[in-house]
């Protein structure tokens, strides 16, 4: 029997398994993706966060940890499966609901059950409590039940899981401190208990707060292209002001949270998340905008002239994962428009997402494109140069990040469209860089 059972070995759920391990005790971890399992056991990791390749090595050698597709009995289980949104933007709890059942046939008195997904204010009590009393003892009697969520960034995941302060909402009190004692074997940060509820509350609080303030440096960047500004400088300026701090503009929001979590929100409450779904629509019609722009310069489909490089499906600068990355959203309008794409991204593993082939090869992405966007900064991109688009048959370069050198471009002949700059001639390079 483990100590400690974690189904789900995603992003949060293995490097979790792995800490705990790391601590002395037994870790069963859990996937449903029998590969992803065998690739585990083998020393393999699917997923470039930073130091996780030797996390995962040193539970794995110690014993501590293994890795199967059912869960076994433990004394605590642990929930970090994914809770994605529908197309029509209605939440999936599935997963919860799947993993709660396994947990409802080996759960007995005195075990510890927490969720770590995101999920709708409510689901702890009333979705995996119910599940969970179907074996027949009661949550927050028998067994302690508590939500406590993940609130990592993703490139630096394992690092913040250790020292990020923790949020704990137990269905008691009591329930709460029993998982402050789990998390307290690996936490240095401060552990906070609270209930479920305002637990679930403030995990989706944080990420919908994270959109609504993209939004409005978005809305901040249409209002600059329309009055002939620059937006990168009037946020420079306006964050002199010392209660001021506007974000920066971009293309949109990908990640498997703040994209997501907002219409959690949206859909319990309609009457009352008005400006969250104006955030979720600014957000999400940037890259129609950014097409949009382009076309209004003389980019259209068809022909040898209608191939459309997107570089970076990476969802923000230097990381590897393309979840509902913005880059998708403008290749998706780009195809039903009627050109042709080619997606590249440096870190992103080559493969099929969204529909769509990414690749490593720039010049292959590049060869023959009327125009290209950029979508990431990523560490390489900030260094292209006229060189590195020569193969383009066209010259249109569209830069939402501001991250390359526009005046080198230009003066190579090439016309740049920069995110949220209505005169093509103001600056080179976005402040400070």
């Amino acid at each position: 029997m483990a100590d400690v059972c974690v189904i789900g070995l995603g992003y949060v759920g293995l490097p979790t398994a792995c800490l705990l391990a790391n601590t002395g005790l037994d870790v069963l971890g859990v996937d449903s993706d029998a590969t992803r399992v065998e690739a585990l056991a083998a020393g393999e990791t699917h997923l470039g966060e930073a130091g996780l390749d030797v996390l995962v090595s040193a539970a794995f050698k110690s014993g501590n940890l293994r890795a199967a597709v059912n869960p076994e009995p433990s004394d605590v289980y642990i929930i970090c499966v994914p809770t994605p949104v529908t197309p029509e933007k209605s939440v999936d709890l599935s997963s919860v609901e799947d993993a709660a059942r396994s947990v409802a046939e080996l759960v007995k008195p005195r075990d510890l059950v927490v969720l770590e997904s995101t999920s709708p204010v409510g689901t702890t009590r009333n979705r995996v409590g119910r599940i969970l009393s179907g074996s027949g003892m009661e949550p927050g009697r028998d067994f302690a039940l508590c939500y406590c969520p993940e609130r990592v960034l993703p490139g630096n995941t394992v690092a913040e899981l250790v020292s990020n302060d923790r949020v704990i909402g137990g269905l008691t009190p009591k329930c709460a401190e029993r998982a402050a004692e789990l998390y307290g074997r690996f936490c240095t940060g401060r552990i906070v208990l609270s209930d479920d509820i305002t637990a679930e509350m403030c995990k989706l609080f944080e990420n919908a707060s994270r959109d609504v303030n993209i939004a409005l440096a978005n809305t901040f960047s249409r209002l600059a292209e329309a009055a002939g500004g620059d937006v990168w400088r009037a946020i420079e300026l306006a964050n002199l002001h010392p209660r001021v701090k506007i974000l920066s503009p971009g293309p949109g929001v990908g990640g498997h949270c703040i994209p997501v979590d907002p219409w959690f929100l949206i859909e319990a409450h309609p009457e009352a998340a008005g400006l969250l779904r104006e955030a979720r629509a600014v957000n999400e019609g940037q890259p129609v905008l950014m097409l949009d722009r382009m076309m209004a310069e003389g980019l259209a489909p068809g022909g040898a002239g209608g191939k459309l490089a997107v570089l970076g499906v990476a969802y923000k600068a230097n990381i590897d994962d393309p979840r509902e990355s913005p880059a998708f959203g403008l290749a998706r309008e780009a195809a039903a428009r009627g050109f042709d794409l080619a997606l590249h991204d440096p870190l992103v593993r080559p493969g099929h997402y969204d529909g769509f082939d990414v690749g490593r090869d720039l010049g292959g992405c590049l060869a023959g494109a009327a125009a290209a966007a950029v979508m990431v900064d990523h560490e390489s991109y900030r260094a292209l140069g006229p060189d590195d688009f020569r193969a383009m048959s066209g010259t249109l370069i569209s830069d939402a990040r501001n991250c390359l050198d526009h005046g080198a471009l230009r003066a190579a002949g090439f016309a740049v469209l920069v995110l949220g700059v209505g005169l093509p001639e103001t600056g080179n390079r976005a402040p400070g860089q």
